[in-house]
């Protein structure tokens, strides 16, 4: 259910957004993670309810099973006391292998996660300017973050620390992206030419540079090791507390 709420919410804000923004809404990191985020909590509530079916039905049918074994019970009466003719319970071992769609749903999360709280440090540490604190940039600059963790505390998603590397192609490839839009002289919204300020390649500040460097190389790291922890944590808890 919340899931399928969260699902909701940001799916109303991703249409309004490429309403309001058009095809320049695809150029920004921060709307690119959002929709990946939509893409993901799409993918996660489709199989929650997929899960949610499959187990309703199988209750439907061991309640079925053991009202019909009830039955025969007392048509054929009781076992042998000794013991005979009775049936070993068959032991099966089977593989967990992960199917496709989980394995591109993990690999979304990797991204939605920990690259979305990468750009909630991020934007309200050095982007957020002049920008207006409205219901919009909120949703994209913070709640992405919070709805993450929340799905991460609340569902068995495991974190893997060399998962990391999802995250960081992704942004380099957005930095790549970002090279190629300035050669080909794209504008942003205001009509300036670049993305963000801070990725003005005609007037490049070192220092931003290597604040962006950083941020990369050292804060990203440190955000995909905490939500390992987070995972660690809810692990632990459900373990010491589930019975």
């Amino acid at each position: 259910m919340i899931r399928l709420i969260i699902t909701a919410y940001n799916i109303a804000w991703l249409i309004y957004n490429i309403h309001k923004f058009g095809a320049k809404f695809f150029i920004f990191l921060t709307n690119w993670t959002f929709t990946i985020l939509n893409i993901y909590f799409v993918c996660a509530t489709t199989l929650s309810c997929i899960a949610l079916y499959k187990d309703v039905r199988n209750d439907v049918q061991t309640t079925s099973q053991a009202r019909g074994d009830e039955v025969v019970e007392m048509e054929m009466g009781p076992p042998d006391v000794n013991g005979y003719g009775t049936i070993e319970p068959e032991i099966s071992r089977e593989k967990d292998d992960l199917r496709f769609h989980h394995k591109f749903l993990w690999f979304l999360y990797g991204i939605s996660a920990t690259a979305g709280v990468w750009i909630t440090v991020g934007y309200w540490t050095i982007l957020v300017g002049d920008d207006p604190i409205d219901a919009n940039n909120i949703t994209k600059h913070a709640l992405n973050s919070v709805f993450m963790v929340i799905d991460t505390w609340l569902s068995a998603v495991p974190i893997r620390l060399f998962h990391s590397l999802y995250p960081f192609l992704y942004i380099v490839i957005y930095l790549i992206f970002t090279v190629i839009y300035w050669l080909l002289d794209g504008t942003n919204n205001e009509g300036e030419p670049f993305i963000y300020e801070a990725l003005n390649y005609n007037d490049f500040d070192p220092t931003l540079g290597s604040l962006l460097v950083v941020f990369i190389v050292v804060v990203l790291p440190i955000l995909h090791l905490i939500l390992f922890g987070v995972t660690k944590l809810r692990d632990h808890l459900y373990r010491k507390y589930k019975a």
